[in-house]
Protein backbone atom coordinates (compact mmCIF):
# COMPACT_ATOMS: atom_id res chain seq x y z
CA UNK A 1 0.00 0.00 0.00
CA UNK A 2 1.11 3.53 -0.76
CA UNK A 3 0.08 6.84 0.73
CA UNK A 4 -1.56 9.59 -1.28
CA UNK A 5 -2.55 13.12 -0.32
CA UNK A 6 -6.00 14.11 -1.60
CA UNK A 7 -6.85 17.79 -1.44
CA UNK A 8 -9.76 20.03 -2.35
CA UNK A 9 -9.71 23.74 -1.57
CA UNK A 10 -13.53 23.85 -1.78
CA UNK A 11 -14.00 21.17 0.90
CA UNK A 12 -13.51 23.31 4.00
CA UNK A 13 -16.84 22.19 5.46
CA UNK A 14 -16.71 19.30 7.95
CA UNK A 15 -19.71 17.62 6.32
CA UNK A 16 -17.99 17.56 2.92
CA UNK A 17 -14.83 16.09 4.46
CA UNK A 18 -16.82 13.45 6.35
CA UNK A 19 -18.62 12.42 3.16
CA UNK A 20 -15.32 12.23 1.27
CA UNK A 21 -13.75 10.06 3.97
CA UNK A 22 -16.75 7.73 3.88
CA UNK A 23 -16.52 7.48 0.08
CA UNK A 24 -12.78 6.76 0.22
CA UNK A 25 -13.28 4.02 2.82
CA UNK A 26 -16.00 2.42 0.71
CA UNK A 27 -13.47 2.16 -2.15
CA UNK A 28 -10.94 0.31 0.03
CA UNK A 29 -8.78 3.22 1.17
CA UNK A 30 -7.65 3.77 4.74
CA UNK A 31 -7.87 7.35 6.01
CA UNK A 32 -4.63 7.94 7.91
CA UNK A 33 -5.23 11.60 8.76
CA UNK A 34 -7.51 14.40 7.63
CA UNK A 35 -7.72 18.14 7.98
CA UNK A 36 -9.98 20.72 6.36
CA UNK A 37 -9.77 20.05 2.64
CA UNK A 38 -6.98 17.46 2.91
CA UNK A 39 -6.88 13.71 3.46
CA UNK A 40 -3.92 11.35 3.73
CA UNK A 41 -5.07 8.01 2.34
CA UNK A 42 -3.36 4.65 2.31
CA UNK A 43 -4.44 2.68 -0.75
CA UNK A 44 -2.98 0.31 -3.34
CA UNK A 45 -1.71 2.09 -6.47
CA UNK A 46 -4.14 0.06 -8.61
CA UNK A 47 -7.14 1.45 -6.71
CA UNK A 48 -6.10 5.13 -6.71
CA UNK A 49 -7.89 5.96 -10.00
CA UNK A 50 -11.08 4.40 -8.65
CA UNK A 51 -10.89 6.42 -5.42
CA UNK A 52 -10.07 9.62 -7.36
CA UNK A 53 -13.01 9.08 -9.70
CA UNK A 54 -15.33 8.62 -6.71
CA UNK A 55 -14.18 11.97 -5.29
CA UNK A 56 -15.03 14.60 -7.93
CA UNK A 57 -13.23 17.89 -7.38
CA UNK A 58 -10.47 16.26 -5.34
CA UNK A 59 -6.92 16.12 -6.68
CA UNK A 60 -4.19 13.86 -5.41
CA UNK A 61 -0.46 13.28 -5.37
CA UNK A 62 1.90 10.74 -3.88
CA UNK A 63 2.94 11.51 -0.31
CA UNK A 64 6.44 12.92 -0.10
CA UNK A 65 8.37 12.03 3.02
CA UNK A 66 11.02 14.74 2.65
CA UNK A 67 10.56 18.47 2.76
CA UNK A 68 13.06 20.78 1.15
CA UNK A 69 14.32 23.67 3.20
CA UNK A 70 15.52 26.65 1.20
CA UNK A 71 19.27 27.11 1.22
CA UNK A 72 20.40 30.09 3.24
CA UNK A 73 22.55 32.74 1.64
CA UNK A 74 26.22 32.63 2.73
CA UNK A 75 25.86 35.75 4.90
CA UNK A 76 22.82 34.32 6.70
CA UNK A 77 24.73 31.06 7.35
CA UNK A 78 27.67 32.89 8.90
CA UNK A 79 25.35 35.01 11.08
CA UNK A 80 23.52 31.88 12.23
CA UNK A 81 26.81 30.17 13.09
CA UNK A 82 27.95 33.25 15.01
CA UNK A 83 24.73 33.29 16.99
CA UNK A 84 25.03 29.59 17.81
CA UNK A 85 28.67 29.96 18.83
CA UNK A 86 27.86 32.92 21.09
CA UNK A 87 25.00 31.01 22.70
CA UNK A 88 27.25 28.01 23.34
CA UNK A 89 29.85 30.19 25.10
CA UNK A 90 27.35 32.13 27.17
Amino acid sequence: MSRYVFFNSDAQDAKVLTAAKKTARSRGATVVKSLAGTMLLEVTPARVPEVAQALPGWRYSVERKATRVPERKPLERSKARGTLAAAAKG
